[in-house]
């Protein structure tokens, strides 16, 4: 072999390995399915799918699950949702075939004592939290537990998990509060982090942080691996609850209900701005530098560096979602069961339909139903409304 070919190959095999080795904590972009809420373990709402076709879409299934769905993970060619329980605290996973609707298995009872559950997806395997801090493990294609981990020391768990790079992280609550990094591949807990207060703030991962905001807009970064803190970011008050932060363009966008809504430096958390919006609005989606925002049931665009507002649209004026953008276009609901499809540059409505119920908001403040939002995957646009589960696709 000459000396050329030699290069080559050594080249070649390095390259290799190169692709094969993730770093913990790392997220490759999301393409194809949905994870966590709001798409992705950056929260950012954000997905391409080839397989799912410019709108108009038709409806391919409608599922009613007989209590108040979750947002849906979208992978493996299932959907996964869980659902309030109809008879006394818990709640149920629901496993459905996406291509035809079915049950892919039979629904399992999570339990609980509230009407709180949530989901994450990552390593070939599904993920279910309950409201008192149990976590499991399900093989995502027969429904068989794998592991069930209780999460020590708080009483009170509201923060969808994420996965990213082998590493389930959540939150809970109780007792002061606390964030947990948790091995995907047994249920043991790798590290936790005091936090103040611990509710309804589903990580966001990247290769460099695990985010998490709570009330007052008290924020932090910690090393995905080790768990040190890496940054925190102060307010003059604190209390009770929490939203989900957004990763996007080199921000940390927060919300909370009684301050205006601000972008951090995912580098150090210092403030980069802030935008007009109630803290109640849920989180904003983002497509490159084009940021979807919901508030006051209007849905607008926004540079994510200047912050301008270039469109608006007013829909019913109940546009109620948490925004997705699929491939592009922008998919928002509405109280009155209306869904939407978006140009996402320009804001032309280019397809709508009545999925058949209200789509409610997402509650970030309460236990008393699974968190909600819509998803995508496998060539779908799935859709929570209320009791209904709804697939649209070509």
């Amino acid at each position: 072999m000459n000396l050329r070919r030699t290069i080559a190959v050594v080249f070649s095999a390095a390259l290799s390995a190169a692709v094969l080795v993730t770093p913990v904590g790392a997220q490759p972009v999301q393409t194809g399915a949905t994870t966590t809420y709001q798409i992705n373990a950056r929260h950012d709402g954000s997905l391409v799918d080839t397989a799912v076709g410019a709108p108009p879409l038709s409806q391919k299934w409608s599922r009613d699950l007989g209590g108040n769905v979750s947002y849906p993970i979208v992978a493996g060619g299932r959907v996964f949702a869980t659902v309030a329980s109809s008879d006394g605290y818990g709640t149920v996973l629901h496993a459905i075939d996406a291509a035809t609707g079915e049950n892919a298995w039979e629904p399992v009872d999570l339990g609980g004592s509230s009407w709180w559950s949530a989901l994450a997806y990552g390593g070939g395997r599904l993920y279910a939290q309950d409201y008192d801090g149990v976590l499991t493990a399900f093989n995502p294609a027969t429904g068989a537990k794998i592991w069930t981990a209780a999460l020590p020391g708080q009483s009170s768990f509201t923060s969808p998990p994420t996965f990213a790079g082998g590493v389930v992280y959540t939150g809970g609550a109780g007792s002061g509060g606390t964030l947990y990094a948790v091995d995907a591949a047994n249920g043991a807990v790798l590290w936790t982090q005091s936090v103040a207060n611990g509710d309804h703030s589903s990580p966001a991962v990247t290769a460099n942080g695990v985010y998490v905001s709570y009330a007052c807009q008290q924020t932090y970064a910690f090393d995905p691996k080790s768990g040190n803190p890496i940054w925190h970011h102060r307010t003059g008050c604190s209390g009770g609850g929490g939203r989900t932060p957004v990763l996007a363009d080199g921000g940390v966008w927060i919300r909370d209900g009684g301050m205006t809504p601000s972008v951090l430096n995912t580098t150090d958390g210092q403030a980069r701005g802030t935008y007009e919006a109630s803290g109640r609005s849920p989180a904003p989606a983002f497509d490159g530098r084009q940021g979807y925002f919901v508030d006051e049931g209007v849905l607008q665009e926004r540079h994510s560096r200047t912050l301008a507002t270039r469109w608006k649209f007013e829909g019913d004026g109940r546009i109620s979602t948490a925004p997705i953008v699929v491939n592009g276009y922008v998919y928002v609901g509405s109280r009155t069961g209306r869904l939407w499809a978006l140009n996402g540059a320009t804001g032309q409505s280019v397809w709508s339909t009545d999925v058949g119920a209200p789509i409610n908001e997402p509650d970030e403040h309460n236990a008393s139903e699974p968190l909600t939002g819509l998803g995508a995957g496998g060539g779908l646009v799935v859709v929570p409304a209320t009791h209904l589960l709804v697939a649209y696709g070509q």
